[in-house]
């Protein structure tokens, strides 16, 4: 019996059977076809603009098909680089290997300017196509070209490849489109990201290749006044742009119709119920223009308006008398062939989807949308049942680590059993935020501390660190739990010099925008402790306990005695720590000379050295 209420199954639409729904689109398919049998031999009468324009409609979704299988190949060629490197597959430690991979993408694909890959030591390594054809390699640091640390450090965050915003080029002295893509290992940390351009000028040359010759041209406009592509955009020089200015209006390229493109229409109805919301038409010097037009999304922050201009008289100089019998037959074979497309379409795309669901909620990834509201009962109700599920795991995964759901996953609740292992636990705290959020709005404080978790999740979890827990403006970080690892402390220390790093970094970008640089405590220490589900029957958390949490604890409270005003960080980590580390040399830093203290709620003394 259902567990559905009355009120409940009330609100779903209208559904039938999926055989009911095969019989019913091939059945309407044999009737329309047969009514349009009848309709071709009733007679012929006289046919409308409509076709015309209709046709119309037809070249401007191809031009739209064309920017896309030239762009598309783009993000998709860089999403493959990007995952030969999460495999290894392309050295990123090597620039020599990673300017030779961008240069043979650079060779395939002639309408794309420059390709890059930013590393974590901040550097970019390009390949470059000349004027001439011929491409140069080179390494340039991040700091060097303007605002390209901003995008790299948006870039830790995406998921994806993706349209971002213009670039200028003071070399070739006119905007790049460009799509970016992070790399991220098998766990998902971030190693670097990927960039690849292409030059206004080259996407003009594309659409001036398709152009009619019949006294018409193609456009791509941003917003309603800015051209991003045109014929007289192929070679930008002389139109005055400049990273203030990087695109022309419709009146700076020197074309009379399109500068006319949003004057008041021209009233003709018959036009215009053809033409719809896909065009207009205008008059420019006596002469009449239709303008036919559609929207592009996904390249960029701002959508692309695809479009064409043509004269009236050659839109409609080919229209021909056509039998009535012929136009109605076409039109009902063609709606009916369409109709059971669509119908095995969309239930096709159902399925899809909801298979794509079920294998990416496998893989703990809940960000692909489940259900599409169906007709057909069984694909309805088995996308409302997987969406319930995600819905579940998603809260699920938002508060247990994914390494740990995985383990789960693969070995049961035995493989997450309490144990006593050797770990290495981490402490940081930000100095001083109670009072800074009291002066900020909930929302900004809100963000701030998003902003700050990500930048010190991003270091630990590249480490394979576990975030236990967030307490305040604190992160509880472990080593060595899942999985075991015998070099979890040069781990933990490594992450903990990498959170210095950025958050000297990200201070000085604090500061160039006026705002409070965060300072920040951290504290490290490795010793026994018990690992594993902790509490209740009924409600658990995995976890780690010990004297090894309390010592950690009270490193990072430590930092009070050792940070002076001037200082951004400071690391204070413990004997057992560095002790713990197979080889101090390869951390790459000097270790000091320790101290010796005398912890709260210890008697023996421990030896504390600050790495920053």
């Amino acid at each position: 019996m259902s567990d559905v209420s009355p009120a409940v199954r009330s609100q779903r639409p209208w559904r039938v059977p999926l055989i009911a729904a095969l019989a019913l689109a091939f059945g309407s398919l044999a009737l329309i076809s047969g009514v349009a049998y009848i309709a071709v031999l009733a007679g012929a009468t006289g046919t409308t603009e409509r076709l015309l324009v209709d046709r119309a409609g037809r070249v401007i979704e191809a031009q739209v098909s064309m920017v896309k299988s030239r762009l598309d190949p783009v993000a998709q060629e860089l999403e493959l680089i990007a995952a030969l490197a999460a495999q290894g597959r392309v050295d990123i430690d090597s620039p020599v290997a990673v300017r030779e991979t961008l240069a043979v993408m650079l060779a395939q694909m002639p309408a794309v300017s420059i390709t890059a890959f930013a590393s974590l030591d901040l550097q970019l390594d390009r390949a470059m196509r000349q004027p001439d054809g011929s491409i140069v390699r080179d390494t340039v640091p991040l700091a060097d070209i303007p605002g390209t640390l901003e995008r790299f450090r948006e870039l830790q965050t995406a998921r994806k490849a993706f349209w971002g915003d213009l670039f200028w080029s003071p070399t070739l002295k006119q905007p790049l489109l460009n799509v970016r893509a992070p790399v991220r290992r098998s766990d998902n940390a971030f190693i670097g990201a990927l960039v690849a351009t292409v030059g206004i000028g080259d996407l003009s040359q594309l659409i001036e290749e398709a152009s009619p010759p019949n006294g018409g041209n193609y456009f791509i406009l941003v917003g309603h006044n800015h051209v991003l592509a045109h014929r007289r955009l192929i070679d930008p020089e002389g139109l005055g742009l400049s990273p203030t200015k990087p695109l022309p209006t419709i009146q700076d390229v020197g074309d009379p119709v399109l500068a006319h493109i949003w004057d008041p229409p021209v009233h003709s109805p018959t036009i215009e119920r053809a033409l719809g919301s896909l065009g207009h038409i205008v008059e420019v010097n006596g002469r009449r223009w239709v303008f036919v037009r559609r929207e592009l999304k996904g390249y960029g922050p701002d959508p692309w308006l695809v479009g064409q201009y043509l004269p009236l008289e050659e839109a409609t100089s080919d229209i021909d008398r056509l039998t009535n019998g012929a136009i109605v037959g076409a039109a009902t074979l063609l709606f009916a062939t369409l109709l059971a497309l669509l119908m095995g379409l969309r239930m096709a795309r159902s399925i899809r989807t909801i298979t794509s669901a079920a294998e990416a909620i496998e893989r703990l990834e809940f960000s692909q949308p489940l259900h599409r509201p169906s007709r057909l009962r069984e694909i309805d109700d088995a996308g409302r049942s997987l969406e319930k599920a995600r819905d579940a795991l998603k809260w699920f995964g938002v508060y247990v680590p994914q390494r740990l759901v995985k383990r789960l996953m693969e070995h049961g609740e035995e493989g997450l059993a309490s144990r006593r292992v050797e770990v290495t636990v981490m402490f940081t705290d930000i100095v001083g935020f109670t009072p800074q959020a009291e002066s900020l709005p909930e929302h900004e404080t809100a963000e701030l501390l998003n902003h700050h978790f990500a930048l010190v999740g991003a270091c630990i979890e590249r480490e394979h660190g576990i975030i236990d827990k967030y307490i305040g403006d604190s992160v509880m970080a472990i080593w060595g739990s899942v999985p075991q690892s015998e070099d979890h402390a040069a781990a933990a220390i490594r992450a903990a010099l990498a959170i210095a790093n950025v958050i000297r970094e990200d201070n000085a970008l604090r500061r160039a925008a006026g705002k409070a640089p965060i300072r920040l405590r951290i504290g490290l220490h490795s010793g026994p402790a018990v690992v594993g589900n902790i509490g209740a029957p009924g409600r658990v958390n995995f976890t780690v306990v010990g004297d090894t949490v309390n010592i950690a604890q009270r490193f990072e409270q430590l930092g009070k005695e050792y940070m002076t005003p001037a200082d951004e960080v400071v690391v204070l980590t413990s004997g057992a720590t560095l002790g713990a580390v197979q080889d101090c040399a390869a951390l790459g830093i000097e270790v000091p000379q320790p101290q010796r203290r005398i912890l709260r709620g210890h008697e023996q003394p421990i030896d504390v050295y600050r790495l920053v």
